[in-house]
Parts: structure tokens; sequence; C-alpha cells
């Protein structure tokens, strides 16, 4: 339930962001108004409610006293709607329709300027015609009821909250940053317009300056429900991926930013390719194929068209799918002498689209992930490949997991063997969820009689997917196209 509560806010975000780039009767945002409406009817049917409200403090999304990281990253446009509507979130009242969705996204996306008070951005809403959807007062105003400020208490929920302002404040705020980097640059694409490679070069130094604080994890705890989102964080994450690796490779401060950029940027080309084909859910056709082997190319022309020279950057956007034995693409003249930042940038591709959930299946444990590329000979460089798995281990911190005792637990950091990381005890062996200042951690690697029973990625409710993993048919289109 959780899962798909924050899949709806992520939808809503998604669907200011294809109304910026499009108009009200765009097939895109026609289509997510109706996935909203769809969905929300579901999760309000199963609940036996009527209305679907969140609230909006601090450039974050909250529910139940409690931060919510995915869609507080994923959703920046939501929230800057609310920041500028002066309210403390919104309430979405049955019955809806795509119609007071689309309004919505209008308004959203035309939206640029601060309204000075509640009062008038109700007034605006009324005018608009969207009675079916209330501001609610800011948290820092005494009052209204059904203002979430009511949930800010001594609870254990206000507890984990706490932490999570705690924990992930510093990195929340880069990833945001990531996140909306990449959003602007394909915005300007498909409008034909500049990029803007300082902005990414600013994030990647910002990722850098908190990536001692492990930085990865925050990426675990975002899902991706629509299109929009998963393409967009499929490059945050690579970016992520990138900078670790380089640190553990001993690389200069420097050459992480310019890593770290590098990943932001590596699938520029993306935004030149069809959505039928970028977004195609099967496998690809020989021709389609053919077109989205173009993107590299495209991007490190787009690159260079935008004034870049450096050649880290460069060479990860052209050379992000090319193999160690000369296979992939494009294709390499004789002369062509391999950059260690593609192969670096190409390892961190790979494994983010095999991990990562995609609204048609769900995340890839890692271990399956390097059985696939261990058994690709001739793939990927030796050390890279082994860097990325040395830093990882077979659970990434951020990863949830089952222990063998019927308790869940998230990985706070790999242990001294593989298959034994340090985990952070979150819900008792009958299901009970613990409040943060009760949960222990645990050295699996101290506790031979406790092991690790099950695998998933933080964030991702199984019961709440249908989705599985790709056949393995279906793996070079997943590697290609994401």
């Amino acid at each position: 339930m959780q899962q798909r509560f924050s899949d709806l806010i992520i939808l809503l975000a998604s669907g200011i962001n294809q109304r910026r780039m499009y108009f009200n009767n765009h097939p895109k945002v026609i289509d997510i108004s109706a996935e909203f409406v769809k969905k929300l009817g579901f999760m309000l049917g199963e609940g036996q409610k009527d209305e679907f409200s969140f609230g909006v403090f601090n450039s974050k999304f909250i529910h139940k006293g409690k931060y919510l990281v995915g869609p507080s990253i994923v959703g920046r446009s939501l929230i800057e709607f609310a920041e500028n509507l002066s309210c403390g979130g919104f309430v979405f009242r049955q019955p809806i329709t795509s119609e007071d969705l689309i309004n919505f996204f209008r308004l959203g996306a035309e939206q640029k300027d601060k309204i000075d008070s509640l009062e008038t951005a109700r007034a605006f809403f009324a005018s608009a015609g969207l009675s079916h959807i209330e501001l609610l007062t800011p948290f820092a105003d005494e009052g209204e009821k059904g203002s979430e400020k009511e949930e800010q208490s001594d609870s254990p929920e206000a507890d984990d909250m706490k932490f999570m302002a705690a924990d992930f404040a510093p990195l929340l705020k880069a990833y945001q940053s990531l996140y909306e980097t990449v959003a602007a640059n394909n915005l300007a694409l498909h409008g034909d317009e500049r990029i803007n490679i300082e902005k990414a070069r600013a994030s990647g130094e910002q990722l850098i300056a908190v990536s001692d604080q492990g930085a990865l994890d925050v990426m675990q705890f975002m899902r991706y429900p629509d299109f929009d989102s998963y393409t967009i964080g499929h490059s945050v994450r690579v970016a992520a991926l990138g900078a670790l690796l380089a640190r553990s490779l001993g690389w200069s401060h420097q050459l992480q930013n310019e890593i770290a950029t590098a990943g932001l940027l590596h699938d520029l080309g993306k935004g030149k390719i069809p959505d039928g084909i970028l977004f195609k859910p099967g496998r690809l056709n020989e021709d389609e194929r053919k077109i989205m082997e173009t993107h590299s190319a495209l991007g490190a022309r787009v690159l260079l068209n935008n004034g870049e020279t450096n050649p880290i950057v460069l060479s990860a956007a052209w050379g992000h799918h090319l193999r160690e034995d000369g296979g992939g693409y494009p294709a390499m003249p004789p002369f062509f002498v391999r950059s260690s930042a593609a192969s670096l940038i190409h390892v961190c591709d790979v494994f983010e689209a095999l991990t990562a959930v995609r609204p048609y299946k769900n995340a890839m444990c890692p271990r399956r992930a390097y059985e696939i590329m261990i058994k690709d000979k001739g793939a990927f460089h030796p050390r890279m490949l082994a860097a990325l798995i040395q830093i990882l281990g077979l659970y990434p911190p951020g990863s949830e997991v089952t222990l063998s005792d019927g308790r869940r637990a998230v990985v706070v950091a790999k242990g001294a063997a593989p298959e034994s990381p340090l985990v952070r005890v979150t819900h008792g062996e009958y299901g009970e969820p613990l409040s943060r200042p009760n949960q222990p951690a645990i050295h699996l690697d101290q506790q031979s009689e406790i092991k690790i029973d099950e695998f998933k990625i933080v964030g991702v409710d199984n019961e709440d997917s249908d989705a599985t993993e790709p056949a393995a048919s279906s793996l070079s289109d997943e590697i290609l196209q994401h």
C-alpha cells in the first residue's frame, strides 16, 4: 500500500513534467491523468476511503509523519508547485476525473511565481474548477483540521521522520539536484535548446561532496511507475555508482567529479530517439535496434554542439556501449584506444539496467546481475567489474532483506564476507515495524546462526507489483534501451 501511495505522487509530478513539454490533449498527459485516476480508485477502494492526501514540508513529501524519500527526489516539480501555492500539501477527493488531473497538471506547469497567501491560492484553484483538490495548511501554521501537522508527535512515525531528516537531508538535496539536472536537460533537448553542462558539473560535485555519507543508499528508495521518471533515474543512479567506483579505485577528486558528470550526461542521446522505440517494453526489431544504437554517437554530438570538450564526459557518452573485446557500438576504428572512463560507465550502466525497477519488471538481485555480467566473456573491463562487486558486495547498502529468523532488515554496509553484511533490523519476526531507536544493528559475519533468506530493494513492495524479472532472451534489449 505504501509503495502505491508513493507511485501516485510520482505520477502527479510526471504529469506536470509532461505538460511542461507538451499540451493538455497530448497522449502522454492524457495517459498519466487516466492512470492516476485508475490507481487512485483502486487504492482508495481497498481502504474504503474517499480521499488521498500528503504533505509538503522542507522540500520533501510527508505522509503520516514520515518523509517519502523516493518521491521527494523524483517529484521536485510537484514540490515546487506546492511551494509556489504557499500550501502544505494536497488532498484529492473522489470523485476526481482525468479532466481534473489535466487541469491540475496545467496549473503546475504554468505557475512560475509564488502566490503570497494560501487564501489566494485556494481562490485560484476554485476559479480553475478544481473543487475535488484541496490545498493543505502549511506545517508552520497552526490549526486547520486535515493538515498533516497533527501527525507530528512523539509517535514511532515521528521518530522515524526525525531520523530520516538527520540521515538523508544532505543526500536528499544532492539527489534532487541530480534529478533536476537530468530532467532539465531532457526538457531542453525536447525543445532543441541548449543543455546546461555546467549545472550537471555542479550537481556532480555536490554528489562527490556527500558520497562518503552512503550516497547510494537514497537511490535504493526510488521506484519509477512511469517512463519519464525511470529514464531520468537511470542516469542519476549511474552517476552515483560511477562516483562510488571511481573513489574505490583511488582516482583523484577531480576525476571523480568528471565521472559523476559523465554519468549524468552519458545518455543524452536518448532524447533524440523516438519514444515508441525508447519506451518499447518488448524486444526491438532489427530496424528499431539500429536506431537505438545511434544514441551514444548522438549524445556525443549534442555535447560537442554545446561546447563540451572534456574527454571523460565525451568518451563516456560515445563509448558506454563498447565492449572490451571490440564489440558493441558505435563501430570502433582500428586506431581507437578505449577510455577507462567509458569502461567504468559501461559497467555501471549495465549493472543499473539489470538491478533497477522498471514499470514492467522487479529489481534483479545483484548476485544474479553479477552472474550475467561475469558469464558475458569479453564484455567488461575485468578490473572495473571486480571493483564494482567488491564495493557493493552481494547486498548493496540500502537493500532490504529478510533474515532466517523472520525479521526484516536494511543493509547498512558490506561485511568481511560478501554474503554477510552489516544490517539494521526494521521489522520484528512477526512483521511488526520497529521505531528507529529500537532497530538493532547486526554484523552477520559475526553471527553465523543468522543468514539472509530473501533479497529485495527498499521501497519495492512485491505484493504491489505484477512485474517479473526479464527473461534471459530479453536482457540485451534491457541493457540496450536503459
